[in-house]
């Protein structure tokens, strides 16, 4: 898989701490103790990453996490907050209203600015990246700002800057209900797969982001995991059917998942360097809330 056009980068999951509004899913557990303060809601923000190819870092310039949180008591479907309709406005001078807009509001959580490579977190690693308090109400939307020192590297001697494509310094990603997982005492979970073969985009010998989030709820999605072999093959794993793709790269003794899928039939490609051929496996299930293991696979030459 060759660097051209739009290119995968990896995984962020935010944990979000929300209200009764939402329709949670399963109950796992939490990075935070104590109780939530009347009024108010916790926000646990992850981040973890899937792989791409022919680079060996995704460097992340993460300065600001916000939530948006509708305050208001008028209960709006999902299909509400997907595209932006009925006039809602992400920035926070929106309406003439610091804070907020017409139908949001949002809310600094406490984050650890840094820089973060996407590309250590992978398979089931992740990183806690922002924890803290917002106003009670439903989460419709996560923004998180980016500063300028974001950068690819394609060997240990070549860094390249990774400015966004639009300029915008501004990361979204729309939550809906199915996309929470809950954690129990008021505070749930949102998972975020930062798509990074639709992120980084490579034209005219220039690298640009411009990011591709899906959340993805643990209880509503699958994974599959497994092994291959050898170390030498290195190979790329893709599971994918018509409607969902996800990569993932094998760890030294070849374990690997792929995490967020949604239920249905896939396909698993292993893509291997020469002189090693590449396998499919096909007709594999995932269900959701459930880890699909597939058997050991050997690429041979």
């Amino acid at each position: 898989m060759k660097l051209k056009g739009k290119h995968f980068l990896g995984f962020l999951a935010l944990a979000t701490l929300s209200t009764g509004l939402f329709l949670a899913c399963n109950k796992e557990t939490s990075p935070s103790s104590g109780n939530v303060p009347a009024g108010k809601q916790q926000v646990t923000v992850y981040l973890n990453d899937g792989p791409v190819p022919n680079l060996t870092s995704v460097i992340l310039d993460l300065r600001y996490v916000e939530v948006k949180v509708d305050t208001g008591r008028i209960h709006h479907d999902d299909d509400y907050y997907d595209q932006d309709h009925e006039g809602d406005n992400d920035f926070p001078w929106g309406g003439g209203d610091h804070h907020g807009d017409q139908f949001g509001k949002w809310d600094t959580v406490s984050v650890t600015p840094g820089l973060y490579d996407l590309l250590k977190l992978r398979n089931t690693t992740d990183t806690v990246i922002a924890n803290g308090i917002s106003h009670t109400g439903k989460i419709t939307k996560i923004r998180i700002t980016l500063g300028t020192n974001n950068t690819v590297s394609t060997d240990a001697t070549h860094t390249y800057p990774l400015p966004l494509c639009d300029a915008s310094p501004y990361v979204y990603a729309n939550i809906r209900s199915n996309t929470i997982d809950s954690i129990g005492g008021g505070k749930y979970v949102i998972r975020i797969d930062f798509d990074v073969a639709r992120s980084i985009r490579f034209d005219n010998g220039v690298y640009c982001l411009k990011p591709f989030l899906k959340p993805y709820c643990q209880k509503t999605s699958g994974s599959v995991e497994g092994r291959v072999l050898p170390w030498d093959a290195h190979a790329l794993v893709m599971v994918f059917n018509n409607a969902d793709t996800a990569f993932a790269l094998p760890e030294y003794e070849g374990q690997f998942e792929a995490r967020g899928l949604s239920p249905g039939t896939y396909s698993v490609l292993f893509k291997a360097m020469a002189p090693y051929k590449d396998t499919t496996l096909v007709n594999i299930p995932v269900q959701a809330g459930a880890e699909t293991k597939l058997p050991s696979i050997t690429l041979h030459q």
